[in-house]
């Protein structure tokens, strides 16, 4: 976490540093990131980041944290809403991210980062934490669910949330592949992270949300 230094800094100041090293792990991985060019971005000397934060991973844990708390409290209020069904709630909760990303684009790409570090030796407690914590939220919901009869109890809740969370990182491996998104070049030129319209994503977000209800199966098709 951020040195007492940091914290004295005014709120302008911060955010400029937040800014700038959320850009600098949106484009790169953790490895690949460089606190020699993060000073540079912000032209302070390279002793001047040390009194704010400890190392490196320091940064990108905090980070991280500000991140995940900024997606939470847009998340709280979908969660609260007691006249939704289960999927009601998944399929808001994927057009919620879709405009997430929207508004906090290189948050978004950062957060999408952090999920792909699993096998970097230094971060893997860290990445595995994040990911815990996001699973852990969906799998109270689905045994919650369950409890009153709303989805099928065969379903191993923690096993369930696990895969809506891959199939909401899938959106963004099909964005790229078959849409020809390129986020971290989008970053770089400082264009929008989406070269396609808001409307197109929220379908493509309900679609993927609409398969985790339904599935593949053709329930009207009589097998042998």
């Amino acid at each position: 976490m951020p040195l007492q230094t940091f914290y004295n800094l005014n709120e302008d100041r911060k955010k400029r540093i937040l800014d700038v090293s959320f850009k600098e792990f949106a484009l790169h991985t953790y490895k690949v990131a460089s606190v020699s060019n993060i000073v540079k971005e912000l032209n302070i000397a390279k002793g001047s980041f040390y009194r704010y934060f400890k190392n490196k991973l320091d940064l990108y844990t905090y980070l991280i944290e500000v991140s995940y708390e900024l997606r939470m409290k847009q998340l709280d209020k979908l969660v609260i809403n007691e006249s939704l069904t289960f999927f009601d709630i998944l399929r808001e909760n994927f057009r919620d991210k879709i405009k997430f990303d929207i508004e906090h684009p290189v948050k978004s790409s950062f957060m999408y980062n952090v999920m792909l570090e699993w096998n970097t030796k230094e971060l893997e407690h860290i990445v595995n934490s994040v990911k815990k914590r996001a699973i852990k939220l969906t799998e109270n919901m689905i045994i919650q669910y369950q409890q009153v009869g709303k989805l099928n109890p065969d379903v191993n809740p923690e096993i369930g949330a696990h895969f809506i969370m891959q199939v909401q990182l899938g959106i963004y491996d099909y964005l790229a592949v078959f849409k020809g998104v390129n986020f971290k070049e989008n970053i770089r030129k400082n264009q929008h992270v989406f070269n396609i319209n808001e409307e197109e994503l929220i379908k493509i977000a309900k679609h993927f949300a609409d398969i985790i209800k339904t599935g593949l199966e053709n329930k009207k098709k009589k097998y042998d």
